[in-house]
């Protein structure tokens, strides 16, 4: 019931709100298609201007309807006693007066209706003299003059001015002032009924959510309840133009009763707020975490950060952690990443025993000697392939005997890995190599940061949002487990 009064009250909002804009069409009961210079004609079940305009304060303007009732008269004289008496001249005589004063003083401005006028202007013009650029004095002084409302044409006349010309001058109007300097408008008397019932209905309803909910005092079901003041709130005092606000709570009431679905509506408008600020409340967080982190690596912080064991420094855990990372490091290096260079390995491996065998004179004559030449080649790819092959052998022993007792040649490996991190991590704490990496770790993050604003610009959030999207409707579908 109260869904109904809402929507109600909000349509006579609507109509109060385009009534002097619209009241041309409520008066004549046509629309104007500016595109195709056309007229629509809608008919109306009954007259509304006479019952509406007092509420407005709107009365008819004295100058043009003295003008429509001295045309009307004119035709009466004519019909009944002809063109050429005395009445019909004085007659046409005050026509023209009144259109010269028409014209000077231009009694549609207070309607804001000069266009209106303009209007009949240029009719008059293309109907005396073929042309817009005519005077319209002239144009109105030559149609009532007695040579053209002659015996003849009288009748055509009056008739085109009457339905051309008496329209447009029948949507003038005079509209009376109160005493606070405003045009009269008396739609409170209309809207304060309204505004009783929905604030009663206000204070109704709020209570009793207070009386519902226990962790909710009235005030706080007051502001649960916002936009209901809408509907009482006095417009037509305080701010008339903005009455159409109460299309919020008619609105959330429709939804709220099932008449009309307002989800799509709200995701789509959850969205567009989100995509709105989301992408720059990620840059700004983002740049300036980055940011900081750069100022922290200027400083020299970095080298505090780096762990130099566990005597001396504060440790939270009794970890070096960097020389485990290095540790870690020279493991993959010695058992993950050489194995994967054989090819490479037994290459470098080739080249530097044939280096050191050219050192030898004995080898250098047995490749001076054409016969023989091929011998020290064999020697020496033969040499390589069984250095290689100790050397990867090792790794592997070394790799699977990961954690048991090593043997002679593993434990050798396994030194070597150990060392190679214990060097590594001593390496990284060094001041020269420090700034190196100082230096790296800023030119990174300042490339983080431009190719980050970047790709957020190139891709939008609203992808990111979409596919959050998709997640929800597939969890609420139940096709993704949460």
């Amino acid at each position: 019931m109260m869904v109904a009064i809402a929507s109600l009250n909000f349509l006579l909002v609507l109509f109060d709100l385009t009534y002097i804009p619209l009241r041309d069409f409520w008066l004549l009961g046509k629309v104007r298609i500016p595109l195709i210079q056309r007229v629509i004609y809608l008919p109306q079940p009954f007259q509304i201007t006479p019952l509406y305009d007092p509420i407005k304060g709107i009365e008819p303007h004295r100058a043009t309807q003295a003008y429509i009732a001295t045309v009307a008269k004119l035709r009466q004289t004519i019909a009944e006693e002809g063109v050429d008496t005395p009445a019909t001249q004085e007659l046409l005589a005050q026509l023209r007066q009144q259109s010269t004063t028409m014209v000077d003083t231009d009694p549609f401005a207070l309607a804001n209706k000069t266009g209106t006028l303009e209007r009949i202007k240029n009719l008059m013009r293309l109907k005396v003299f073929g042309r817009r650029d005519a005077s319209s004095k002239q144009s109105f002084e030559r149609f009532w003059s007695p040579e053209y409302i002659n015996e003849q044409n009288w009748q055509a006349n009056l008739t085109w001015f009457e339905q051309q010309i008496i329209p447009l001058m029948a949507t003038n109007y005079w509209r009376r002032y109160g005493e606070d300097g405003n045009f009269i408008d008396h739609f409170d008397a209309i809207d304060i009924p309204f505004n009783i019932l929905f604030l009663v209905e206000f204070l109704g309803r709020t209570f009793w959510l207070s009386r519902q909910y226990r962790g909710a005092r009235w005030r706080d079901a007051m502001f649960w309840r916002w936009y209901d003041v809408l509907l009482f709130f006095p417009f037509w005092w305080l701010a008339p133009t903005w009455a159409w606000l109460r299309i919020i709570p008619v609105t959330i009431r429709l939804d709220q009763a099932g008449i009309i679905c307002l989800d799509s509506l709200e995701r789509q408008a959850s969205q567009g707020l989100v995509a709105a600020i989301a992408t720059d409340i990620s840059e700004v967080v983002v740049l300036q975490v980055l940011t900081q982190l750069q100022k922290a690596i200027r400083r020299g912080q970095l080298s505090r950060w780096l762990p130099r064991g566990v005597q001396g420094s504060k440790n939270l855990n009794n970890i070096d952690e960097l020389g485990e990372l290095a540790a870690l490091v020279g493991q993959v290096v010695i058992y993950r990443v050489i194995p994967q260079l054989r090819p490479e390995v037994e290459t470098l491996v080739a080249y530097s025993v044939d280096q050191v065998l050219r050192q030898a004179p004995p080898y250098r004559r047995l490749l001076e000697i054409p016969s023989l030449e091929a011998l020290p080649i064999h020697w020496r790819q033969s040499l390589a392939k069984e250095i290689s092959d100790r050397l990867f052998l090792l790794l592997e022993q070394a790799s699977k005997n990961q954690g048991n007792p090593p043997r002679e040649g593993a434990l050798l490996v396994s030194q070597l890995a150990q060392k190679f991190g214990q060097t590594l991590s001593a390496e990284l704490q060094e001041e020269q190599v420090g700034k190196v990496i100082q230096d790296l770790l800023v030119m990174w993050l300042e490339e983080i940061k431009i190719n980050f604003v970047r790709q957020t610009h190139i891709e939008g959030i609203e992808t990111v949002l979409d596919q959050t999207r998709a997640l929800q409707e597939s969890l609420e579908q139940g096709r993704l487990k949460p």
